[in-house]
């Protein structure tokens, strides 16, 4: 990173290691081995997204880990930011080539990026070799295809997946009679309930519960629906606090309907 900016691209902290964002940068611009030549340049296109995934995993991320002491199979939890929701099976692709050890995942578009023609951004968390907590993969039975990935509990703390509220016909769930009570927020509420019931599922096999929930990430359609989101989490937990961050993506989701993907960590004593 450029002198002064005081970015700190990775630092431990007990047993962890946490990575922030990383870029297919090199200090001040998109490194010369990902830049594509500008008569066939495609932002967001799958050439840009599969060779600065890969660069990031391989020349960012690898290295990072490394110096934190760990290494893939430690990786308990990472957020993938791309242009768009098609770029995501891409960026999942390459991801899933590369990195062979489960962990939690999520995918989201994004606005913008810190660096002309940079399409890709990973952050991840992960134990380090040698670590008292042990990573565990929760078996939790959830629909098909409403989870980016593997539900990872280290120690006391449980990460999710990214979840979406598909039914078990593989549809958002409520995404018929949504449109017709659009001003009451429906589609958020009724698939706020849905994905709550998922998270209960993870809770319930960490042996804790969604009293016990310290971050929720709502990456929204429209964050003026997010009022639907909070009143399905009153409807389940009362004045409970709900530790939130709402973000609202460029576009849509990846699942037709979708009004959020939400992201979790939980404390399970």
């Amino acid at each position: 990173m450029p002198i002064g900016s005081f970015f700190v691209p990775a630092i431990t902290c007990n047993d962890f290691v946490f990575v922030a964002g990383q870029m297919a940068t090199d200090e001040n611009a998109l490194d010369p081995s990902v830049r594509l030549p500008k008569e066939v340049r495609n932002w967001g296109g799958p050439n840009a997204v599969r060779r600065q995934t890969e660069f990031i995993i391989k020349k960012r991320l690898e290295p990072a880990l490394k110096a934190g002491d760990s290494s893939w199979q430690n990786v308990l939890k990472a957020q993938i930011y791309v242009p768009t929701a098609a770029d995501i099976p891409d960026a999942l692709d390459v991801w899933h080539q590369h990195v062979k050890a489960p962990c939690a995942l999520t995918a989201v578009p994004t606005k913008g990026f810190g660096f002309i023609d940079g399409v890709v951004e990973i952050n991840l968390l992960a134990l380090r070799d040698g670590a008292k907590r042990r990573k565990e993969v929760l078996k939790v039975d959830m629909p098909a295809m409403s989870s980016y990935g593997a539900c990872i509990r280290a120690g006391e703390l449980v990460f999710a997946s990214g979840l979406t509220a598909l039914g078990a016909d593989g549809h958002v769930i409520g995404k018929t009679q949504s449109s017709a009570f659009d001003a009451l927020a429906h589609s958020a509420q009724v698939q706020a309930l849905a994905v709550y019931s998922s998270l209960d599922k993870i809770c319930r096999a960490a042996g804790t519960s969604l009293a016990n929930v310290v971050r929720a990430q709502y990456f929204m359609r429209n964050a003026r629906k997010f009022a639907g989101v909070e009143l399905a989490w009153m409807s389940r937990q009362g004045k409970q606090p709900h530790p939130f961050v709402c973000v609202q993506v460029p576009g849509t989701l990846p699942a037709p309907g979708a009004s959020f993907t939400a992201d979790f960590w939980i404390y399970a004593p």
